[in-house]
């Protein structure tokens, strides 16, 4: 069986950033837990637009 659709995800564009995978997950699930959630779904998943712009929110910090 592959990885979740929104693994997936999160693994493509930490490459197209260049970012840690697993740091960048961590960030999208502390943003998640304070209520900065996605509208991809009622859990709170990020489109891929939005996650794009997380990844550069990630960038800017480090």
């Amino acid at each position: 069986m592959g990885r979740k659709k929104d693994l997936r995800r999160v693994d493509a564009v930490a490459r197209e950033f260049g970012i840690d995978r697993d740091e960048f997950g961590a960030y999208l699930e502390d943003c998640k837990a304070h209520g900065d959630r996605g509208t991809e779904n009622d859990r709170g998943d990020f489109t891929w637009d939005e996650m794009r712009e997380k990844a550069r929110e990630f960038k800017d910090q480090q």
